[in-house]
């Protein structure tokens, strides 16, 4: 228990302690995504209580990337002043914070995306609400590049690291996923393949935020679905993040 209590530093960046406030979605930002002082105060509230680093909740990186109202958005600069606010409310408590990006993918709704949602495949699944629209590589491509502009943004309002949310039937996860990829070019098919967009997201905010910027991801050990991802497709992933130079990987399910 000892250790929990001790300093750690990952890529340059010391924690108080080892107690890692995992993303949780707050519900708190106002319609576009813009932070609100009732989620500047909750962010405070967990530095000040001692929390080693706050992992924001998911933060989509385009409009059509949300899933639920009150979500996070850090796909523009109108949100700057807002988002310097947040992160200076946590260091002035001692506290560190990451910001969680996402793309919902086929996991949302026209109403709530402004569009037909975009996924790896116009299959519809359990967790789909509608039949989704088959991505095309310029798709792919633009939403990569919304990765890589969200990290640089986080960086420049003061966020201490970026997480990637590879997990929980999100976009990425969708591409990682059989049940949710068929596809039959360099992005489907094989885990190789269907591990190229993870990677393609990756690589795009190392090159924004540099080497010495802390990147976590979180990845399912398992979709728990039939057909879904599975464990030796995970650690498969998880490698080739690890060859790749991530600085942490967090496993959910």
């Amino acid at each position: 228990m000892k250790k929990l209590f001790e300093t750690t530093t990952i890529n340059g960046v010391t924690l108080g302690n080892r107690f890692v406030r995992s993303a949780t979605w707050e519900g708190m930002c106002a319609k576009d995504g813009r932070p609100t002082a009732k989620l500047i105060s909750c962010y405070r509230d967990l530095a000040a209580g001692n929390i080693g680093l706050i992992i924001t909740g998911y933060a989509f990186v385009r409009p059509d990337g949300k899933q639920l109202p009150g979500k996070m958005g850090i796909h523009t600069n109108d949100f700057a002043a807002d988002m310097r606010t947040l992160t200076e409310a946590v260091h002035n408590e001692g506290g560190k914070i990451c910001i969680q990006l996402v793309h919902a993918g086929g996991q949302t709704t026209t109403e709530m995306a402004g569009r037909r949602p975009l996924a790896p495949s116009a299959v519809k699944v359990e967790q789909f609400p509608e039949e989704p629209e088959a991505m095309t590589k310029k798709d792919i491509d633009e939403i990569v590049l919304a990765f890589g502009d969200g990290a640089r943004r986080a960086k420049e309002y003061g966020f201490d690291a970026i997480q990637l949310h590879a997990a929980h039937g999100y976009l990425v996860n969708q591409f990682l996923s059989p049940l949710t990829n068929r596809r039959t070019d360099g992005y489907g098919g094989s885990v190789e393949n269907r591990c190229r967009f993870l990677l393609e997201v990756y690589h795009c905010v190392r090159f924004e935020v540099g080497s010495d910027f802390p990147i976590f991801a979180k990845l399912n050990g398992s979709d728990n679905l039939e057909g879904g991802l599975d464990l030796s497709d995970a650690v498969y992933a998880a490698r080739l993040l690890d060859k790749g130079e991530i600085d942490a990987i967090e496993v959910s399910g």
